[in-house]
């Protein structure tokens, strides 16, 4: 009787350890971009422009985020699957009749490797590189062409809020 309870004991041993490693490969499986985007809302941190902007005053400026008004400082993003984006205007407004909140769709083009929005009302909406990706940190850059063709590449980093 007790050859009878070694192999079922044994047959059991093995069983949770194959259970066990399939566990494992679930929890390293790394997010998909989507899953690293939505369902969390993003603050900017940080916008940056190449080459230096000249402002009213003659001085050559990179750190766009430096100048950015307050009440632009604490907006925040939402994108929710499948589609759906939400800029937040944060407790600040330029002015108290601004809606709080301005919905848009958003999607991936180019393998994920670009993020296009679009907040609803605009024509044209925005596309931008993807630069980094993480839990917390959202980082993507794009262009811009000024009224005299000059075309300057703006960074944004944001972070989880």
């Amino acid at each position: 009787m007790k050859t009878l309870h070694l192999p079922l004991f044994i047959a059991l041993a093995a069983a949770a350890t194959l259970t066990s490693c399939d566990k494992d490969k679930e929890a390293a499986k790394p997010k998909t971009r989507t899953e690293l985007l939505t369902g969390k809302d993003w603050i900017m941190t940080a916008e940056t422009v190449s080459p230096a902007i000249r402002t009213d005053d003659g001085s050559l400026i990179t750190d766009l985020f430096a100048v950015k008004p307050s009440y632009d400082r604490d907006d925040l993003m939402r994108f929710s699957k499948p589609d759906i984006y939400q800029l937040d205007e944060g407790a600040t407004k330029k002015a108290p009749n601004f809606p709080q909140v301005n919905p848009g769709t958003w999607s991936f083009s180019e393998g994920e490797k670009v993020l296009n929005t679009k907040l609803q009302g605009q024509t044209v909406g925005n596309s931008f590189n993807i630069l980094e990706l993480t839990d917390n940190t959202l980082k993507v850059s794009g262009q811009e062409t000024d009224d005299d063709g000059k075309v300057y590449t703006v960074t944004f980093t944001f972070a989880k809020h």
